[in-house]
C-alpha cells in the first residue's frame, strides 16, 4: 500500500522511527509517496526518499558512532571557542558529513532536491527573519553569491537536512542571504517552529493516507536536569521540549487518529552516546507502538475530514 509519512523532531531518539517503519511495512505500507520531517525526522524522511527501507535505516543507525556527532574540539576551551566563533557548542561538521554519507550510500543516491521528484520536504527555522522555512520551495527566498534567487531543485539535500537537525546552541546555524533584507538568515532546527508538520500533505481529496510518526517524552513523569557547565543548553532543551510537548497535546486532538505517538522514556534528546540497551528500547518502542496503531485499522482521515480512497 502507498502512504505519505511525516516524522517529528526528537534528536537521538529518532532511532525509534526504524522500529515504527518496520511495523508499518508489516501492515502493508511499503511505498512512501511523499515524506517530510523535522530534525531527526528530517533525517528519517530523507532516508526513505532515497530508497532506504526500515531494515536499511536501522543498519545505518546501528553502524554509526553517534558519540562523534558531539565534535567539540578541544575539551572545555573548545566549547567556549565554538560558542564565540560558531554560535554553537560543536563544529557540526560530523553531523553534516554523516548526512552526506547516508545520501551517497543510499539505494537511490541523490545530492539535490531535483533528483527526488518532489518526494521530500524538510522543515527549518530562520531565526533572523522569524519564520518557518520549508525546503525545497522556500529556498527561493534566499540569494546565491551572484545575487540571484536560489533554485529549489538545485539546493543540496544535505544542507537542508543539516539545517533542520541543527539544534540551537548545540550545532552552529547555517546561513543564507535573504532576498528581501539582504541580510544573512540564521537557519536552525525546524522544531523551533514546527516539530511535527503533519499538515504538509493535507489536500481535500487525498488518494492515500498520511501517517504521522511522533516522538514524545513518556510515559511517566518527566524531569529535565538543568545544571553543570552546559546548563544554558540544557535549559534551552527543556524550553523546546516543554513547548513542543504542550503544542503536541493540542495538536493530537486533531491529528491523533493518524499519528503513531512513540514514547521515548528518559532518553535525553542530545545524549549521543546511547547504550545498546537504550537503542533497543527505542527501536522496540517504535515497533510496538506502530503495531498497536495499525492493528486498529485507522482510516487516515485528514484535517479536511477527508478519508483517503485507499486507506
Amino acid at each position: 500500500m502507498r502512504a505519505d509519512g511525516v516524522f517529528s523532531g526528537g534528536g537521538i531518539k529518532g532511532l525509534a522511527f526504524a522500529g515504527a517503519l518496520e511495523a508499518a511495512a508489516e501492515a502493508g505500507y511499503d511505498e512512501w509517496v511523499q515524506v517530510a520531517g523535522t530534525s531527526a525526522g528530517a533525517i528519517t524522511a530523507m532516508a526513505l526518499a532515497v530508497g532506504y527501507d526500515a531494515q536499511g535505516l536501522r543498519h545505518q543507525l546501528d553502524a554509526f558512532d553517534f558519540s562523534k556527532i558531539a565534535d567539540y574540539g578541544t575539551p572545555v576551551v573548545g566549547r567556549a571557542e565554538n560558542l564565540l566563533l560558531r554560535r554553537g557548542l560543536t563544529h557540526g561538521k560530523v553531523l553534516h558529513d554523516w548526512i552526506k554519507q547516508l545520501l551517497a550510500a543510499a539505494p537511490r543516491p541523490a545530492t539535490r532536491f531535483g533528483e527526488l521528484g518532489g518526494r521530500l520536504r524538510v522543515v527549518g527555522t530562520d531565526l533572523a527573519h522569524a519564520r518557518m522555512v520549508v525546503f525545497p520551495e522556500d529556498v527561493s527566498l534566499y540569494l546565491d553569491d551572484a545575487g540571484k534567487p536560489l533554485v529549489p531543485d538545485e539546493f543540496p539535500i544535505a544542507d537542508a537536512v543539516r539545517i533542520s537537525a541543527g539544534y540551537p546552541y548545540f550545532f552552529p546555524p547555517l546561513t543564507l542571504r535573504d532576498a528581501a533584507t539582504g541580510k544573512e538568515g540564521v537557519l536552525v532546527d525546524g522544531g523551533v517552529c514546527s516539530a511535527f508538520p503533519i499538515f504538509l500533505f493535507d489536500v481535500p481529496d487525498p488518494k492515500h493516507p498520511t501517517w504521522g510518526f511522533r516522538l514524545f517524552e513518556g510515559p511517566g513523569p518527566v524531569q529535565h536536569d538543568i545544571s553543570g557547565v552546559d546548563w544554558p543548553i540544557e535549559m534551552l532543551s527543556a524550553v523546546l521540549e516543554t513547548s513542543i510537548n504542550a503544542l503536541d497535546t493540542l495538536e493530537m486532538k486533531q491529528w491523533g487518529n493518524r499519528t503513531i505517538a512513540i514514547p521515548t522514556g528518559e532518553v535525553p534528546t542530545l545524549k549521543f552516546d546511547l547504550t545498546d540497551q537504550q537503542k533497543e528500547y527505542l527501536y522496540n518502542s517504535g515497533l510496538d507502538t506502530a503495531k498497536q496503531f495499525f492493528a486498529q485499522n485507522p482510516t487516515g482521515e485528514n484535517s479536511y475530514r477527508a478519508v483517503p480512497a485507499t486507506a
